[in-house]
């Protein structure tokens, strides 16, 4: 058995690279570790060498340093013929001291010193029972497969002198170790591949080289991925008239849209050219490779008026989802109405317009109505049959209150419901 405890001890050390790294000794916690093993005496004890039981219990004061007591005990028998009964119980007491090596480690070495005493019981009462004190230290490992249990081994050798004669008892023992309120090591992510791709436009509106554009259009562009909104303004997205700017307010209504609504309707029949330059950025801090520009004309004809006629229904609050563009059941139904009234007048064409209250940012309140009116228009489409070139939209957010709000904050005022609508206005040539 001593030769296939010292083939333990010796596989600990072999098989330290074979796992990954776990949390090691920890200072700050409790050990508690049954152990098993083999003890052999001094041969003028006249005791058999035998298996060896116990548990240890200790506290680590730091990561390297520790404090155990432990209990053993060896059944075994005298080599002596005197006795009619040769069993004898070795009860084993003792206080070590621990130091470790490489305390963080997988695989931890350490050292061992302290003081012991052993109490021999004889169950005949033919030999005397007696006990001893002895002098003990050792060498051991400890090889932690998690971050609060170790395979643990021991070498240890005890001295004491009897009848005036020094004496020597060897003990090898294995066992498991459990750190009580340990923590678990955190083992670091990886690191995130760092984003290095520029971001790029996608899509415009109106396109590059779309004619007829009606003059209320505003430019609206789309993204490869989400963007800084910081880096999306005035000097970053920019609209000319030949060499004459545009004025008009930028806003990035989503992280992967921007949108400029110029001061003013467009002039018909006239060539604008929209600019997005390098200084707009994704969320990494990317820039856009080069400045994408395109032109558009718009259409050759004065400034379309609009009215609203009371046919047509007016889709309110309660019309859509709460804070969504998704339709009710209730609003489909009064849709239903606008699709026959637009069946029954061919020639009519409609812009749809969408409106919100004051609660909420600017730019969330713009893209909001523009989400509520394309909804709208998507349903008279795919639903109603009506020709896309009879529909428009347009999204005013919250810059066109029907009644005042006093109160922006309360949504369920009569006034935020009031405002929040969408409206079919005829357009007239």
């Amino acid at each position: 058995m001593k030769k296939i405890l010292m083939a333990f001890l010796i596989g600990l050390f072999l098989l330290a690279p074979a796992v990954p790294g776990f949390a090691g000794n920890q200072g700050g916690t409790f050990t508690l570790d049954p152990f098993t093993g083999f003890y052999s005496f001094d041969r003028e004890q006249k005791l058999d060498a035998r298996s060896y039981y116990g548990l240890r219990g200790g506290y680590n004061f730091t990561d390297g340093l520790a404090l155990e007591a432990m209990f053993g005990y060896i059944p075994t028998e005298t080599e002596s013929m005197a006795y009619v009964d040769r069993d004898v119980q070795v009860y084993r007491y003792g206080l070590d001291a621990l130091f470790h090596f490489n305390p963080s480690g997988t695989l931890v070495p350490f050292v061992s010193v302290g003081l012991g005493v052993t109490q021999t019981d004889n169950g005949s009462n033919g030999m005397p029972d007696h006990g001893r004190g002895m002098f003990n230290y050792g060498v051991g490992v400890k090889y932690f497969i998690s971050d609060t249990v170790a395979l643990r081994g021991d070498v240890k050798q005890a001295m004491f002198s009897e009848g005036g004669d020094n004496r020597t008892n060897t003990e090898y023992t294995v066992g498991l170790t459990f750190l009580l309120g340990a923590e678990k090591k955190t083992v670091a992510a990886a690191p995130a591949a760092k984003d290095t791709t520029p971001p790029y436009v996608t899509l415009t509106h109106p396109y590059y080289g779309n004619v007829d554009v009606p003059v209320h259009r505003r430019v609206r562009v789309a993204f490869s991925e989400p963007m800084d909104a910081a880096t999306i303004n005035a000097k970053t997205v920019t609209l000319y008239q030949g060499k004459t700017p545009v004025p008009g307010t930028v806003v990035a209504p989503t992280s992967t849209t921007a949108s400029l609504t110029q001061a003013g309707n467009f002039t018909p029949n006239t060539v604008y050219t929209a600019r997005v330059t390098t200084g707009v950025r994704d969320r990494a801090g990317n820039e856009m490779e080069n400045d994408y520009v395109w032109s558009f004309r718009t259409a050759s004809t004065a400034e379309t008026k609009t009215f609203v006629i009371d046919k047509l229904v007016m889709l309110e609050d309660t019309h859509f989802e709460f804070d969504k563009a998704t339709l009710t059941k209730d609003g489909k139904e009064m849709l239903k109405q606008n699709i026959k009234i637009m069946k029954d007048n061919p020639d009519l064409k409609v812009r749809i317009a969408g409106y919100t209250s004051a609660a909420g940012t600017t730019a969330y309140n713009q893209d909001l109505s523009e989400r509520r009116a394309a909804a709208v228009m998507t349903y008279l489409i795919d639903e109603g049959g009506i020709a896309s070139d009879r529909l428009d939209t347009i999204g005013y957010g919250e810059t066109r209150p029907a009644v005042y709000e006093a109160k922006p904050s309360d949504l369920e005022s009569k006034a935020a419901k009031a405002n929040m609508r969408v409206l079919f206005e005829v357009i007239v040539k």
